[in-house]
């Protein structure tokens, strides 16, 4: 009861029941929120520290910023989302807040596309010469739907295309990234798709910002050839795996392209299947499936493999 009266209390000021509702449209930010409401930064401040502390907003530190959404689970997330869906959609005040929204989500829509430029030529030649994109999206897709997920876990989700693809399939999804740019675009990805159960949060693939036996699935998409340390991430993502779960990893098979290190950065030239299954092995997963894509130069392999039940590492 306590801690129904705590939301109840939050939620009756005007201010604070415009914010429920704008996080229910968007993951917004304290200077969103300033721009919206046109009230000063300390004030804005408050009412979001009142709200987190009464269970109905999360807030996830990113960089000298934080974000802030509807709380997806807890005691008051029911409140939340009744509070947003209770709103009238021809309330001048919200009318005019969404307004300013669509504004800022313009905005993100143009940065996201500007910086997605610098990485369109690499994208484009990979594509080029690698399996087709589609027929891996399709196998993928399978291999969701085959599960039950309540929460799935993307490390270095990038622009959120996986997210975008399986966020759907799932109950809940969480793409992690080191880069704050790349979480803008994703971001705004997710909001274009309308994906409300999926959220992007910064932090590191070594030390992954979750709890031991957290996630019914792990995705790694087009990460480890780039990682100094594959085996190191791969730990990490076993850690966060509920036993007897699901990763899946995605990359290329080995391939002897050196110009790729030289000119898009990539450390590892693919991963042979010798050298998965011990990297694989050394974590306790246990692969169940191999499946490869072959395209003119690089093929493209997934690899679905099975926290072992006596891991909990």
């Amino acid at each position: 009861m306590d801690k129904l009266l705590q939301g109840l209390r939050a939620v009756a000021e005007p201010t604070r029941l415009r914010m429920i509702v704008l996080c229910g449209h968007a993951e917004l930010s304290v200077g969103d929120f300033v721009f919206i409401l046109g009230q000063s930064q300390p004030r804005v401040s408050r009412h979001l520290k009142l709200l987190v502390d009464a269970g109905l907003l999360n807030r996830n530190k990113e960089g000298s910023r934080a974000y802030y959404r509807l709380v997806a689970s807890g005691k008051n997330s029911p409140l939340g989302q009744m509070l947003n869906d209770l709103m009238p959609e021809e309330d001048p005040t919200l009318v005019l807040d969404l307004s300013r929204l669509g504004t800022i989500k313009s905005e993100r829509a143009r940065y996201a596309d500007n910086y997605l430029d610098e990485f369109a030529y690499e994208r484009n030649e990979l594509g080029r010469v690698s399996a087709d994109e589609e027929l891996v999206n399709k196998y993928l897709v399978q291999c969701v739907q085959s599960e039950k997920i309540d929460e799935l876990l993307d490390i270095g989700t990038g622009t959120g295309r996986t997210l975008g693809l399986l966020g759907p399939l799932v109950d809940k999804a969480i793409g992690l990234d080191n880069s704050r740019e790349m979480l803008s675009v994703a971001r705004t990805n997710l909001e274009r798709e309308n994906l409300k159960n999926c959220q992007v949060r910064i932090g590191d693939m070594y030390r992954l910002p979750f709890p031991e036996n957290r996630f019914e699935m792990v995705t790694i998409n087009s990460l480890l050839r780039y990682a100094e340390k594959p085996k190191d991430v791969l730990s990490e993502a076993v850690r966060v795996l509920k036993p007897g779960r699901s990763i899946i990893i995605i990359d290329f098979a080995d391939h002897g392209l050196s110009e790729l290190r030289d000119e898009y950065g990539h450390r590892w030239l693919g991963f042979s299947e010798l050298e998965m299954l011990e990297i694989l092995g050394d974590n306790n997963i246990d692969i169940k499936t191999t499946t490869f894509f072959k395209g003119e130069s690089l093929t493209i392999c997934i690899w679905e493999g099975l926290k072992g039940r006596g891991n909990s590492v």
